[in-house]
Formats: C-alpha cells, sequence, structure tokens
C-alpha cells in the first residue's frame, strides 16, 4: 500500500483488533516511499463519544476526510507505526484540518 503524509490510515494495535484503530500518517514523502522503511510517524485518533468535547489538543475530522463516524486526532503525541500494521486506508485529511493539525502540533511539541 502507497502511503502518503496526511492519509489516515486504520492500524492493528492488536491480533484481538480485527477493525482497528484510526490514525494520520505525518511521515514525509522520502520516508514512506522507502520500502526499508518499515516505520513511520502518525498521530492516533479516536471515535468521538457523543457528549464528549474536543479538547485543545485535538482536531476532530469527519467524512469530508474520507471517515464514517467523527474522529478526534490528539496532536499533543506523535507515534511510530508499523507498515505491517496497516489494515486499510480511509481517506485524507481536508486542506483546512491540515492546518489547524499542523499549528496544534507545533504548539504541543514546542515547535514554534
Amino acid at each position: 500500500m502507497n502511503l502518503r503524509r496526511w492519509d489516515i490510515v486504520f492500524l492493528r494495535v492488536d491480533e484481538k483488533d480485527p477493525a482497528g484503530h484510526p490514525a494520520l500518517v505525518l511521515s514525509g514523502e522520502n520516508t514512506l516511499e522507502d520500502s526499508r522503511q518499515l516505520r513511520f510517524n502518525v498521530l492516533l485518533a479516536t471515535k468521538k463519544p457523543p457528549a464528549a468535547a474536543t479538547g485543545s489538543h485535538q482536531v476532530l475530522l469527519n467524512g469530508a476526510d474520507g471517515l464514517d463516524h467523527l474522529t478526534q486526532v490528539d496532536c499533543s503525541l506523535v507515534y511510530v507505526a508499523r507498515r505491517a500494521s496497516v489494515i486499510r486506508l480511509a481517506g485524507t485529511v481536508s486542506l483546512e484540518r491540515r492546518r489547524e493539525i499542523q499549528r496544534k502540533v507545533r504548539a504541543y511539541l514546542g515547535l514554534g
């Protein structure tokens, strides 16, 4: 599967998880296009519970991004995912939300 930055993928966390969990691909093209690179950077996401508020460190994604449910992306922590854990590609983050995610990742990681 060819991945690109801003893709939304579902990752299998363990063997008992057939559906997987959504994640947003952050790594650049040189990492993603290199078949020797078995890992890449992601932001994890979770389905938004109906009554839950979206935190200041989160960005809300929806059907415009290729998801079936409202989904909160956590911009405060970058994770490493294994290529082998990718179950499927769900969509791509819209341009408007990309800017919001970039701003929040920089703010929460102290990158300016």
